[in-house]
């Protein structure tokens, strides 16, 4: 345990000893040519190294995060070495980089063959969707984590928003219970679409006097935004309230979801109308935009944990939210309710 709490300083330290240590002598006058070899290397090698022994392995992180940790550290050993003593780094980059490029396609190549045919045999009978799919292709290389949920999140984005428009709602065996029609999204995601354009063509043009990158940064960010928001109305129409058996799970598109026991609801209570200046409760979960009005709040007996996009998590008390068939879902909550009494009373 002790050896673990010490990876992060000596880490640390090894990185700092090495960056401005490297920093401080090839700023001396007339230092050998082969300490300047040695420190490049080790600017180059060592810190990548470092990351990985001290950081990655010890805690089982995704291993891609190596070679981030290189392209970071290859970008710092350029800034640290002056003009004067860059002959070594170019001519290591001259036959590093080809290497590091060639395998990375192979590695690419390598894992999306590979991915295919995992894809194929997980979903030989076609019982799970392609973001399920994907996620239990992804999980052997980026963990459980924070990194396969940012993943996901921007998969989830680019698949809703382009397949989207085809997608149907398929839930077999469950019932469902949609709350788009009647939400205030389509109209949100049309406005803020045609805002967005507008606003992305006119300061493009605005922007690009003074920076032609940056112009085109903002331009790309624009068109992210209109992904998002249109991945997101997709995302609310294929992604309804499900209740199987006795699990009820209440969602808000890709953005949020909660799964929890019927038989662990205390009440139904219908909720209370705010604005959108209001400042929601931490220990509540709202399924809907702020724009929309709430129709029934949940109160647990016990918390539940609520996910969000990003790996987003916390745990909950109440659950807020609305339906476009409110009556129907309801009675069909207090049925299961009354069928199934509770085992936690």
């Amino acid at each position: 345990m002790k050896t673990d709490r010490l990876q992060l300083p000596i880490l640390l330290m090894i990185l700092s000893l090495v960056m401005i240590g490297s920093s401080i002598i090839f700023r001396l006058s007339n230092i050998h040519s082969l300490v300047a070899l040695s420190l490049t290397i080790a600017l180059i090698i060592l810190c990548p190294l470092s990351i990985f022994f001290f950081l990655i392995l010890p805690r089982s992180l995704p291993k891609i995060l190596l070679y981030v940790s290189f392209i970071v550290c290859l970008g710092l050993s350029y800034w640290i070495i002056p003009s004067a003593q860059k002959h070594f780094f170019n001519q290591i980059l001259d036959w590093l980089l080809p290497v590091v490029q060639m395998s990375v396609v192979i590695y690419v190549v390598y894992s999306i063959a590979k991915g295919i045919i995992r894809y194929k045999k997980i979903n030989a009978d076609g019982s799970y969707t392609f973001l399920e799919t994907t996620r239990m292709l992804l999980e052997p290389k980026l963990g459980k984590g924070f990194f396969l949920e940012a993943v996901m999140t921007e998969i989830s984005v680019f698949y809703y928003a382009v397949w989207g428009w085809f997608e149907n709602i398929n839930m077999k065996g469950n019932e469902f219970f949609t709350y788009h029609k009647t939400s205030q999204i389509k109209t949100i995601v049309i406005v803020f679409s045609i805002i967005i354009a507008i606003e992305g063509a006119l300061f493009h043009f605005v922007i690009q006097w003074w920076s032609n990158i940056a112009a085109w940064i903002f331009t790309v960010l624009n068109i992210y935004a209109l992904f998002y928001l249109v991945g997101l109305y997709h995302s609310t129409r294929s992604l309804p309230h499900v209740i199987k058996q006795d699990k009820l799970i209440i969602r808000l598109g890709y953005q949020s979801s909660i799964e929890l026991d019927i038989r662990n609801i205390e009440s139904i209570i219908n909720a209370k109308q705010g604005g959108i200046e209001d400042k929601l409760p931490k220990d509540t979960y709202y399924s809907l935009l702020k724009m929309d009005s709430p129709q029934y709040e949940i109160i647990l007996k016990e918390p539940v944990l609520m996910k969000g996009s990003y790996g987003r998590k916390k745990q909950v008390n109440r659950v807020v939210f609305r339906s476009d068939q409110p009556t129907k879902m309801l009675d069909r909550i207090n049925r299961i309710r009354e069928e199934n009494p509770s085992e936690m009373e």
